[in-house]
């Protein structure tokens, strides 16, 4: 019967040690919170990025979303994946992705008529 090294000892209980934080980025997402998200776009100017409002859009439970960045509020619908992203049918945001980044409650938000590329959306109630 062989024995271990005591070093081996040691570099089996730090592997286990650090098996359960390694596991938690396999968790299920953070729920969709059905409430309003204010957006940002940023742009790169003269070695600053400069932060530009662009409105806010709210989203109900009942798969309606409304963006208000305009005078006349643009609707439409969402539907949300495994992952909790959230993908927008008619409307402003037609055909776009607000995909869950690893800040709670924030997303990237990118559509066919975005001027910006992407925007990041967070709750205005977090």
């Amino acid at each position: 019967m062989k024995l271990r090294s005591p070093l081996a000892s040691i570099v089996a209980l730090g592997l286990l040690a650090a098996l359960p934080f390694g596991m938690s980025a396999q968790e299920k997402p953070t729920p969709i919170k059905f409430t309003k998200y204010d957006c940002t776009a940023s742009k790169y100017r003269n070695g600053f990025y400069e932060y530009i409002a662009r409105g806010s859009f709210v989203i109900t439970k009942e798969g309606k979303y409304s963006y208000s960045g305009f005078q006349k509020e643009s609707t439409g619908k969402f539907s949300v994946d495994q992952q909790g992203n959230l993908h927008f049918k008619d409307g402003y945001f037609d055909g776009g992705k607000a995909e869950k980044i690893d800040r709670p409650n924030k997303v990237f938000l990118v559509f066919p008529a975005n001027p910006d590329n992407r925007w990041t959306c967070s709750c205005s109630d977090s």
